[in-house]
């Protein structure tokens, strides 16, 4: 599936090839918020068990290599390499999504199953036998995020009016918000970012400040994650260093 890019403007020091702050969107905002929802399993996955630093890669590999003899009954170890996050089809996770490879998504999502007759039940396993009325389990549930359920007593006018910009994720739209080379998140002031450029100034001597636009796809969202989990610079790692 081809992920739409987001936009990004950063502001950079060309003298030492550091990113100061990016002036970022609910998209990017979304996107990198939702990085803390993603299992350590999908994480492996997405990034490549082999590059991971510390041990979780080995621990990945483990896993994957170990028989089928050792295994408990019943064990898929699919449940561990490509665990399944809630919904990953949101708009705030496209950018981890597969690319059409044939290979399934590290992201798949779970699907919830009811049985026809609809009891108060639910289930993830497929055709399981509902414990009320013993039929089977298989017709498939539709999961509304929290985010796009409408609130309780929320006027129609004020539903239609905004429901197009803050229907899914997590921030609202409309806004500014500053990213830091650290992925600290604000939202944008002049205040804010006159202070973050003068605390880099006086740490800095001969300063010269440029902007530079970017596109943010499944590439750069992949680089986003594996820089966020080992560094203290993730926009200027993903951004400046591995440009040419």
């Amino acid at each position: 599936m081809a992920a739409s890019k987001i936009s990004l403007k950063l502001l950079v020091d060309t003298k030492t090839k550091k990113v100061l702050f990016a002036e970022a969107g609910k998209e990017f905002v979304d996107f990198v918020f939702s990085l803390l929802k993603l299992p350590v399993g999908a994480v492996v996955k997405l990034i490549s068990a082999g590059t991971m630093q510390g041990s979780i890669g080995r621990l990945y590999k483990s896993v994957d290599d170990i028989g089928g003899s050792y295994l408990l009954p019943g064990t898929d170890k699919s449940d561990l390499l490509q665990p399944k996050v809630l919904h990953p089809d949101g708009r705030e996770l496209l950018l981890l999504q597969g690319g059409g490879d044939g290979e399934a998504s590290p992201l798949a999502r779970f699907k919830m199953y009811t049985c026809a007759g609809h009891c108060a039940t639910a289930t993830m396993e497929a055709k399981a036998a509902c414990p009320q009325c013993k039929q089977a389990m298989a017709t498939e549930l539709a999961f509304v995020l929290p985010s796009a359920a409408p609130r309780a007593g929320a006027g129609a006018a004020a539903a239609g009016s905004s429901a197009a910009e803050e229907s899914g994720g997590y921030v609202k739209g409309l806004v500014t918000y500053m990213v830091t080379d650290g992925l600290e998140v604000t939202p944008m002031s002049a205040i804010s970012s006159i202070t973050l450029i003068n605390r880099f100034s006086a740490a800095n001597k001969d300063v010269e400040l440029a902007e530079k636009f970017v596109s943010v796809g499944m590439d750069e969202g992949l680089a986003l994650l594996k820089a966020a989990l080992r560094s203290d610079t993730v926009l200027s790692d993903v951004f400046i260093a591995r440009k040419k």
